[in-house]
This record gives structure tokens, C-alpha cells and sequence, in this order.
């Protein structure tokens, strides 16, 4: 293949099991990377699993061709059987997102047949709890994540905490570390319709994400019954998102001591994620695993105090620029006595804690990203 230079349109596939209509932020990271790509004149594929099922199997949304292939079965509940047999592969740049699930395995095999460079991105690890569940986590890996990582041209992790992780684990050849990125809402801010009304006269503190267990609402809902022991809070409780828990959290809100202090929003217009961040005391992510959330970026940005669990490293994130506070993994006291000290915090330390928030949060806007991927995608390319 000829060395192109910058100017050159390249055909990018991008290969993913989640895409757009489902909701997270592995498919929003492709979807951002593929509408900066079309944005710059390159052309940018999308294969996906169809789940969950779309009427249309194939059409262009921002310009990116997206191809949804509805599975024969699902593996363990979680990995669709697909087939690419039928599908053309004339790209100059094969990006995977993941290392396990079959649509990876067979895209990084049909691509190498065809010497096309091929890209991957480890996302984040998962955790397994069971004694069974943590050795078919080890075999898979060995068998089939380790292979797609040094079947690989180039290999991204989003943190330099995954990329040692990834060594440790035995990737023996070299790792890119190229961060999660954002895009700032363009939408006027607008408050959420179901947020409840005293909320004006309370300091408002926000969870954003999916409703599930790895996003550690539980420990959420368990903290703020810690808050609520002394009787009525002196703050409220927003949380937006959808997920697997979103029949849990109904009745959990029930059961808490202080129902009337939180309201569920359930899946909220970016219009509305805006006016949550941008009025917050404080932005909650007690993520038990996390690669690095969309959400702490957007946060930041739109000068929201964060509190960020210290999993996998990304504390730091908000604690060396000063903008929020880091707990414990799964530490509802840990968690709780930060948001004392959101409470308790007075405007000067607010203001400082928003506005380095915002300048931290720059190097991840996705346009920055993008230029660092074009780079690497040349390199693989020569």
C-alpha cells in the first residue's frame, strides 16, 4: 500500500458492537471519531451489532455509513454472533473497539487477509466476581483479546494506567495512549422538565450515566440515605440516564429516606445534560470500573465540581488540576463526606474548582483527539 500524505481522503472502518440508537460511551467515542473524520474530508464506515434492532440495517446519519448486522444468537447474553461475509472491505484503515466479541475476531481476521492495516482500542477491563466467571475471563483473553492486540498494526489504550495494564498482561508490542474525548453541547441549556420543583432552593448534585451496577448507583442511593439520616437534606439528588437498573432505582427511590429529595429523570436531551452540569454543585460518577467516562470530560468542561472514584486512576484527573474531589471505589462514607464538603465549600473554592475544571478539559476535545488518530493511522498506513 502507498504511503499517503495528510491530504489524502482515507476509507475508515470503524468497528464496534454498540452504535447508535443504543446509549453508552464506547459508541459514543466511535461515534465522535467517525463525525470528525467525515468533518475532514475522510470517508468513515460504521459495522455494528443490530441490537438493539433498527428498522433500517443500513443508512447515513452525520455522513457515516452505518451498517447494523442483526445476530444469529447471542453469546453468554452479551456477544452477538454476526456475519461480515457478504460485506465489501475496501478501507484503508480497519479501527476495531474492542478485543473480544466476534464481530472484532472476524473484522481483524478478514482485514489482515486483505492487508489492511488494522487499529485497536482497548476500551476498558470488566470484572468478574465468580471464581468460574474469572477464569473464562482469563482463557478469552489469552485465546482471543491478547491475539486481536498483537494482530494489530498500532494498539491505543485511553489511559496510560491501560496501557500498563495492558503490558502487564502480556502485550508485548508498543501501546499509543490516546485518550476518551468530548464534544461541548452546542444546545441552549434547558431544565429538565421532571426535575422536581424545590429543587431551585437546594444546592443540586447530579448523576448522569447508565443506570447499572459498574456505575455504582447503589452506592449512590446508599450515600444519599447517609445524607438524609439528620432528616430533610440540605441539597437535592438529579439522576439522568436509562439502563438494566431502571426498574431497581424506581423502587430504591421509594424505599429512601428522603424520597422527595431526588428526582429520576430518566434519559435527558443534551439540551438538558447541559443544565444539569452547568448548574451543579457537584457532578457524581461512583463508577466501579470505568475507562475514562465521557461524562467527568463534559463535566469539567462545562465548569461542574466532580467527584470522581480513584478506579483505574482516574482520580487524578480531578484531583491534580484541582477541579473536584476523588473517592473511594464503592465507599458510600467516602462518597458522602465528599459531598459534605461540596456542601460546605464557599464560592471561592467553587469558582476554583470550575474553572480549573474547564482549562483540564481541554486537551480532550475530540478535535484534538482526531488529529492525534490521523496521526497514527498514517503511520500504520507506511
Amino acid at each position: 500500500m502507498e504511503p499517503s500524505d495528510v491530504d489524502t481522503p482515507l476509507k475508515v472502518l470503524l468497528v464496534h458492537v454498540w452504535y447508535w440508537p443504543h446509549v453508552g460511551g464506547g459508541n459514543q467515542h466511535v461515534e465522535h471519531i467517525a463525525r470528525q473524520l467525515v468533518a475532514r474530508g475522510h470517508n468513515a464506515t460504521v459495522w455494528c451489532a443490530d441490537i438493539p434492532e433498527h428498522e433500517e440495517k443500513q443508512f447515513v446519519r452525520d455522513g457515516v455509513e452505518v451498517i447494523r448486522l442483526p445476530p444469529t444468537r447471542l453469546l453468554g447474553g452479551i456477544d452477538p454472533v454476526v456475519s461480515i461475509k457478504d460485506l465489501a472491505m475496501d478501507f484503508d484503515i480497519v479501527h476495531l473497539h474492542d478485543t473480544l466479541p466476534v464481530l472484532i475476531r472476524r473484522s481483524v481476521k478478514r482485514a489482515r487477509k486483505l492487508n489492511i492495516p488494522v487499529v485497536t482500542t482497548f476500551h476498558n477491563d470488566y470484572i468478574k466476581t465468580s471464581l468460574t466467571g474469572k477464569i473464562l475471563k482469563r482463557i478469552r483473553w489469552a485465546l482471543q483479546g491478547r491475539r486481536t492486540l498483537h494482530s494489530s498494526n498500532a494498539r491505543i489504550a485511553l489511559t496510560p494506567f491501560y496501557a500498563s495494564h495492558l503490558r502487564s498482561r502480556g502485550v508485548r508490542k508498543s501501546i499509543d495512549v490516546l485518550p476518551n474525548g468530548f464534544a461541548p453541547v452546542a444546545a441552549d441549556a434547558v431544565r429538565p422538565l421532571g426535575l422536581s420543583v424545590d429543587s431551585k432552593g437546594h444546592p443540586l448534585f447530579v448523576f448522569v450515566g447508565r443506570l447499572s451496577e459498574q456505575k455504582g448507583l447503589d452506592v449512590l442511593m446508599e450515600t444519599w440515605d447517609l445524607l438524609c439520616q439528620q432528616g430533610e437534606p440540605k441539597a437535592r439528588l438529579a439522576i439522568a440516564g436509562s439502563g438494566e437498573l431502571d426498574g431497581w432505582l424506581d423502587n430504591r427511590i421509594a424505599a429512601s429516606t428522603f424520597p422527595e429529595s431526588i428526582s429520576k429523570l430518566g434519559r435527558v436531551e443534551d439540551s438538558e445534560k447541559r443544565w444539569l452540569f452547568e448548574n451543579a454543585r457537584a457532578v457524581l460518577i461512583p463508577s466501579r470500573f470505568e475507562g475514562l467516562p465521557t461524562v467527568l470530560l463534559e463535566a469539567m468542561h462545562a465548569g461542574a465540581p466532580t467527584v470522581m472514584t480513584d478506579v483505574n486512576d482516574l482520580g487524578r484527573l480531578v484531583t491534580e488540576p484541582n477541579a473536584g474531589l476523588s473517592v473511594t471505589a464503592g465507599d458510600s462514607k467516602s462518597l458522602l463526606q465528599a459531598i459534605d464538603t461540596m456542601l460546605k465549600a464557599d464560592k471561592t473554592q467553587l469558582d476554583a474548582w470550575s474553572q480549573n475544571g474547564q482549562h483540564a478539559s481541554e486537551p480532550y476535545l475530540w478535535s484534538n483527539i482526531v488529529d492525534d488518530l490521523l496521526r497514527v493511522y498514517q503511520r500504520v498506513r507506511t
